[in-house]
C-alpha cells in the first residue's frame, strides 16, 4: 500500500462493502444479543422453577421435622398424662379398696353380734322351753279340757232350760186341767132343776173322768220330765265341777309357769345383759357399716369420673407405656426354628430397636453344633446388625470359648508319606506307628477343618478344628465303628464336655470342670441346655423373638425372662393367643402396626408396653374431650 493510500478515502464499492459488513455484524450482533437475552431468560426462568422446587422441598422438610418434633411431643405428654390419670385412678382406687376392707370388717363385725344375739336368744328360749314344757303342755291339756267342759256345760244349760219351759207347760196344762174340773162341778152344783140334773149328771161324770184321766197322764208326764231335769241337773253340776277343779288347777299351773320364767329370768340375768350389750354394739356396727357403704358410694363416683376421664383423654381403659432402651440395654434374639417370614420381622425389629438406642444385639440359639461362627455371621450380616457385632448365647459355644486361645493344633511333620489326593481336597499322612491321618482343609484356607485318624482301616478318631487351629472336638469309635463317646473343648485346650454312647445312642452328657472332673452329668443334649438356661444364661437380656414361634415361648418359659415379644394380627386371631400372653413373664410386645396395636390392648386389657414395628399411624386429626 502506499502513502497515499493512508490519506485516500475508500472507493465507493469498499464503502458499501463495508457497510453491508457492519450492518451484517449490527444484525448479528442484534441476533446474538436477543438469543441471548432468551437464554438469559430460559436460564433465569429454570433457576427460579429450581429455587421454586428447592424452596417446597425445604417447606416440606421442615414441615416433616415440626411433625416429627410434635409426634414426639405428643408421645412425651400422653404418656405425662397418662400416669398422672392412672395415678389418680390407683390412689381413688386404693381409697376405694380401703373402705371396701373397712366395710367388709364392719360386715363381720355386724355378722358376729348379730350371730351371738341369735345364738343367746336361741339358747334362753330353749332353755325356757324346756323348763316350761311339761307345764305348757299341762297348760294345754287343761285349757283343752276347760273348753270341752264348758262346751258340755252350755249343752246340758240348753238342755236344762228345754226342759224348763217343757215343764212350764205341762204344770200350766195341769193346773187348767184341775180348773176345768172345778168349774164343772161348780156349774153341776149351780143347777136347781132336778130333770136338768138329771139329764146333765152323766154328761158331767164323763167329763170329770176324762179330765181326771187326762190331769193323771199329765201328771204322770211332769214326772218324767222332772226326773230328766234333775238328771240334766245332775250332770251340769258334775261338768261344773270338772270346770272348777280344772280351772282351779290351770290356775296353779299358770302360777307354776310364771315362777318358772322369773326364775329363768333371774338365772339368766349376765346374759340377758351381755345380750343387751351385743344389740347396742349390733346398731352401731350396722351404723358404722351404713356410714362406711355411703362414703364407698361416694369414692366410686369419683372412680367412675376418673375411668371416664381416662377413656376421654387415652381412648384405653390401661396404661400403655412405650419401649424404651439405653446404651446398656441387650436384646437377645432367639434364632431356633425361625423360618422366613419370622426372620423378616427379626430384621424390622432389630433395626426398630436399634434405633430406638438399644445398645448391643445378642444371638441365642440351641444348636449343638461345632464351629458355629460362621452361623452366627451370616445370620448377623442377613439381620443388619449395627456395627456387625453380636453377642452370642449357646450352651456348647459358649463353653468352648472359655479362656484365652490355646496352642495350634500341628499335623505331625515325621510322616512316613504324606500324599494330595488328585483334587487336592484331601492330604494323607502315614506314620511310622501304623496309623494313618486324612486332613480335611477349610475351602479356599490352608487352615485344617478335620482329621481322620486310622487305626488299620479301623476309624478310630475324628478331630474337629476351628478356623483358628485350635482343636475344638474329638470323636472317638469302638473296634465295631459305633460311636464311644465325643470329647468337647475349651479355646484353651481343657476339657468340657463328655457325651457318651451306646449302640450309637446318646447315653448320657457329662460337664467337666477345669481339671477335667465330672460335675454333673445330663440324660441328654437338651437336658444340658436347660441346665445352661437356667443357671449361666444371662437373665438381665430382653428376650425378641416371634410369639407364635413356639421355641421362643420355650426359651421364656424355662429362664422367665424378659420378653420384647413381636405380635402380628394373624397371632391373635389363634385360638392359643390368650395362652401365650399370659405365660409371658411381662406384657411387653412388638406389634406390626396400629390395629394390631390396638386389638392387643383391647384384647389383654392390663397394663402393657407396647412399641410399633410401622409407627406411620399419623391421625387425620387431634382432639381432646368436648367441654375440657
Amino acid at each position: 500500500m502506499g502513502i497515499r493510500d493512508l490519506f485516500h478515502g475508500k472507493s465507493n464499492s469498499e464503502i458499501i462493502k463495508r457497510n453491508e459488513k457492519e450492518n451484517s455484524n449490527v444484525e448479528e450482533t442484534q441476533v446474538n444479543q436477543s438469543a441471548s437475552q432468551n437464554q438469559t431468560s430460559v436460564e433465569a426462568s429454570d433457576l427460579e422453577t429450581e429455587e421454586q422446587k428447592d424452596s417446597e422441598e425445604t417447606s416440606i422438610s421442615t414441615f416433616k421435622d415440626e411433625l416429627t418434633k410434635v409426634a414426639q411431643q405428643y408421645n412425651g405428654q400422653r404418656e405425662s398424662l397418662q400416669s398422672l390419670l392412672f395415678d389418680k385412678q390407683t390412689s381413688i382406687q386404693k381409697e376405694a379398696d380401703q373402705l371396701n376392707t373397712e366395710k367388709a370388717n364392719a360386715q363381720k363385725l355386724v355378722d358376729d353380734a348379730g350371730t351371738q344375739v341369735t345364738k343367746i336368744q336361741n339358747e334362753m328360749e330353749k332353755e325356757t322351753q324346756d323348763a316350761s314344757a311339761p307345764l305348757v303342755k299341762k297348760q294345754s291339756e287343761l285349757s283343752a279340757k276347760i273348753k270341752e267342759n264348758q262346751d258340755q256345760a252350755g249343752s246340758l244349760i240348753d238342755q236344762v232350760q228345754e226342759i224348763n219351759e217343757e215343764l212350764a207347760g205341762l204344770n200350766k196344762k195341769q193346773q187348767q186341767l184341775v180348773q176345768s174340773e172345778k168349774d164343772i162341778s161348780a156349774k153341776f152344783e149351780s143347777e136347781k132343776d132336778p130333770a136338768v140334773i138329771v139329764t146333765l149328771a152323766d154328761q158331767y161324770r164323763d167329763d170329770i173322768e176324762n179330765n181326771k184321766d187326762e190331769r193323771e197322764k199329765n201328771a204322770t208326764t211332769i214326772s218324767a220330765v222332772e226326773e230328766k231335769q234333775q238328771d240334766l241337773k245332775s250332770q251340769l253340776q258334775t261338768v261344773r265341777d270338772k270346770l272348777t277343779t280344772d280351772q282351779k288347777e290351770l290356775r296353779d299351773v299358770n302360777n307354776q309357769l310364771e315362777e318358772v320364767q322369773l326364775k329363768i329370768a333371774s338365772d339368766d340375768e349376765g346374759r340377758s345383759k351381755h345380750l343387751d350389750a351385743l344389740t347396742q354394739e349390733l346398731t352401731k356396727n350396722q351404723d358404722e357399716l351404713a356410714k362406711l357403704q355411703g362414703h364407698l358410694d361416694e369414692k366410686n363416683k369419683e372412680l367412675a369420673a376418673a375411668n371416664q376421664e381416662i377413656a376421654g383423654w387415652l381412648g384405653v381403659s390401661v396404661p400403655v407405656k412405650q419401649l424404651k432402651f439405653g446404651e446398656d440395654s441387650e436384646i437377645i434374639v432367639d434364632m431356633d426354628g425361625v423360618d422366613d417370614e419370622q426372620f423378616a420381622q427379626l430384621k424390622s425389629a432389630i433395626k426398630v430397636i436399634t434405633d430406638r438406642g438399644a445398645g448391643r444385639i445378642g444371638l441365642y440359639t440351641s444348636q449343638f453344633k461345632l464351629n458355629l461362627t460362621s452361623q452366627i455371621a451370616k445370620w448377623t450380616t442377613e439381620l443388619q446388625v449395627k456395627g456387625g457385632v453380636v453377642s452370642v448365647y449357646n450352651p456348647l459355644y459358649s463353653l468352648q470359648h472359655q479362656g484365652e486361645l490355646g496352642a495350634k493344633y500341628q499335623l505331625p511333620d515325621n510322616a512316613v508319606t504324606d500324599e494330595w489326593n488328585d483334587d487336592h481336597t484331601e492330604r494323607t499322612l502315614v506314620l511310622d506307628n501304623g496309623w494313618t491321618l486324612k486332613a480335611h482343609y477349610f475351602d479356599q484356607s490352608d487352615a485344617v477343618s478335620t482329621v481322620d485318624s486310622y487305626k488299620g482301616d479301623h476309624l478310630a478318631e475324628s478331630s474337629t478344628l476351628t478356623r483358628e487351629g485350635q482343636l475344638t472336638a474329638n470323636r472317638f469309635y469302638n473296634d465295631d465303628g459305633t460311636k464311644n463317646r465325643d470329647e468337647y473343648y475349651s479355646q484353651s485346650g481343657l476339657g468340657i464336655l463328655n457325651v457318651r454312647y451306646e449302640q450309637d445312642e446318646l447315653i448320657q452328657v457329662e460337664l467337666l470342670n477345669a481339671v477335667g472332673m465330672q460335675v454333673q452329668a445330663f440324660d441328654s443334649i437338651d437336658g444340658f441346655a436347660d441346665w445352661w438356661l437356667k443357671t449361666q444364661f444371662n437373665q438381665s437380656g430382653l428376650l425378641l423373638g416371634t410369639l407364635n414361634n413356639e421355641h421362643y415361648r420355650e426359651l421364656l418359659r424355662v429362664t422367665h425372662g424378659e420378653p420384647i415379644a413381636l405380635v402380628t394380627g394373624s397371632d391373635m386371631k389363634r385360638d392359643e393367643f390368650t395362652d401365650w400372653t399370659k405365660a409371658l413373664s411381662k406384657q411387653q410386645y412388638l406389634a406390626d402396626n396400629y390395629a394390631t396395636k390396638m386389638k392387643l390392648i383391647q384384647a389383654l386389657n392390663q397394663p402393657l408396653t407396647i412399641s410399633l414395628m410401622d409407627p406411620r399411624n399419623l391421625p387425620v386429626s387431634l382432639g381432646v374431650p368436648v367441654g375440657e
